[in-house]
């Protein structure tokens, strides 16, 4: 017969060893959920700024800032609440969703790497474009308009400073499964 401490024992073992894999199993489900999350929030990224309506603002962001740039009383009304002139509706639509994809990375909720690899250069020149009159509209919104967004796009020009997506595309040119190389 078995003594009952060694039979405690024995079955306090084998209970330690099904938790520690109950635990490994749900960790691996855990970084598979995070990982198709990252994937769903890529792809709506994606779906966004390549719509015809983003691209469209994009390429309207330039004369914006132009015009920024270039109207004294342009800039003053910014600064005014109930100003929303219909060339800034659709950057202050871009701006909101750059926002709240900013937040997702800066807290760490959507891999900020997937994110750089596609869009860092185009944050940086999104924001040298949106800064001054993202700055007039902190006067009227609060000095956190475009916060976010703005942190993000610095991440984004130290990770080309890095050479960061210098090393990606590079990655990218020495990939054995390339099927155009002989």
């Amino acid at each position: 017969m078995i003594d009952s401490g060694w039979a405690a024992a024995l079955a306090a073992i084998i209970t330690a060893l099904i938790v520690a894999g109950t635990a490994v199993a749900a960790f691996r489900q855990l970084r598979h959920n995070r990982n198709a999350n990252d994937i769903v929030v890529y792809l709506r990224l994606i779906d966004y700024m390549d719509s015809p309506e983003a691209a469209k603002t994009r390429y309207n962001l330039k004369t914006v800032a132009a015009k920024v740039a270039a109207d004294p009383a342009y800039r003053e009304a910014l600064k005014d609440r109930e100003f929303s002139p219909e060339e800034f509706r659709s950057a202050g639509e871009l701006l909101r969703f750059l926002e709240h994809i900013s937040v997702l990375i800066t807290k760490g909720d959507v891999a900020e790497g997937l994110m750089m690899a596609e869009y860092a250069d185009t944050f940086v020149e999104m924001w040298e474009l949106m800064r001054p009159a993202i700055e007039m509209r902190r006067f009227a919104f609060g000095p956190y308009t475009g916060r976010a967004f703005e942190h993000l796009a610095m991440r984004a020009k130290r990770h080309i400073d890095s050479g960061g997506m210098e090393r990606e595309y590079a990655a990218l040119e020495r990939d054995t499964r390339d099927l155009t190389a002989p």
